[in-house]
């Protein structure tokens, strides 16, 4: 008899972990989003997680933002425990564009989904020819590059070149037709070249050699780049390329200070994350409603000096040096 007990427990044990099993199963084949595609359940869209052993989904996301429980039928209903919050920013940055061996502008314009004309009138281009080497002005969206000039208000802008007041404006980071300013470079989504009279090109505004650059030596920086600019408005050391900028400053004894939320100050030097290997610098020249005022060369072409308003706090701003 003692020789029999553990016999009949095993089979006992084994039996019962059948019987689980079994039970296991049937509850997996009835459970309606497991035997079902998620196309079949127009709410379930997107599976977060799985588990090994079962390999169903711990959390599924429904109505594309809000995440519900994957649980049987008679535990506590589901309900929404979470909010998938997305903010879309306005992609309008200004990209520059290295020509390659036998690119042409239709190639050019096909690469960044853009209409020839929107990348011939950015850069003042007579016809379509360019060559190996040439840097062009690509905008984010088709539609013109306008340097807003002395006088001029935004309603005058949008009557020359169409376009949207309200689209312009929250692609410009504006809260109002009033917030433009002299030399601000706005970009006119949907914007048309007028076609009568023929348009004359923008004057882009040159900088004179040779003012505030601190005795003519500039401190090095080749003119026509971003470095150059800010060495006019500021009394630096030479701090090598504008991506070294923070760095140098901070270990020659400036005070430096990293990330998007610090506090700007007028006068000060900030850089600004860019695609250009070399970075990019900007002189802050005011601030107003939440916003920072930057003037800066090289953004817009090679030479070329404009300003811009950018959110304090904005993720491209990779910090400021406090001459």
């Amino acid at each position: 008899m003692i020789g029999k007990k553990p016999f009949l427990f095993t089979v006992f044990k084994n039996s019962l972990l059948l019987f689980l099993f079994w039970v296991l199963v049937s509850f997996i084949s009835r459970t309606p989003f497991l035997n079902s595609n998620f196309s079949d359940n127009p709410k379930i869209v997107f599976e977060v997680s799985k588990k090994d052993s079962l390999d169903f989904a711990d959390f599924l996301l429904g109505n594309n933002c809000y995440l519900f429980p994957n649980l049987p039928p008679y535990f506590i209903p589901p309900k929404v425990f979470a909010q998938i919050v997305t903010t879309d920013l306005p992609n309008n940055d200004i990209l520059i564009h290295r020509v390659e061996k036998e690119e042409t502008l239709s190639t050019i314009a096909k690469k960044y989904n853009l209409k020839v004309e929107t990348i011939a009138f950015a850069n003042n281009l007579e016809g379509d020819q360019i060559k190996p080497g040439q840097e062009l002005i690509i905008l984010p969206v088709d539609g013109v590059l306008h340097i807003v000039q002395k006088g001029e208000n935004l309603q005058d802008i949008l009557k020359k070149y169409g376009g949207d007041l309200e689209e312009v404006l929250a692609f410009n980071g504006l809260t109002s037709p009033d917030d433009i300013f002299e030399q601000q470079l706005l970009i006119i989504p949907g914007g048309k070249i007028p076609q009568k009279p023929k348009p004359t090109p923008p004057k882009f505004a040159k900088v004179q050699i040779g003012t505030n650059n601190y005795y003519d030596q500039s401190y090095s920086y080749p003119y026509g780049y971003c470095t150059w600019w800010v060495a006019q408005k500021v009394k630096l050391p030479n701090l090598g390329n504008a991506k070294d900028w923070l760095i140098n400053a901070q270990a020659k004894g400036y005070s430096v200070c990293f990330g998007a939320n610090c506090q700007p100050q007028v006068g000060a030097v900030v850089s600004l994350r860019t695609r250009h290997s070399l970075g990019h610098v900007a002189y802050v020249e005011d601030i107003r409603d939440g916003k920072i005022i930057i003037s800066e060369m090289n953004y817009a072409g090679w030479g070329v000096v404009t300003k811009r308003a950018l959110k304090i706090g904005d993720p491209r701003i990779l910090g400021y040096i406090y001459p």
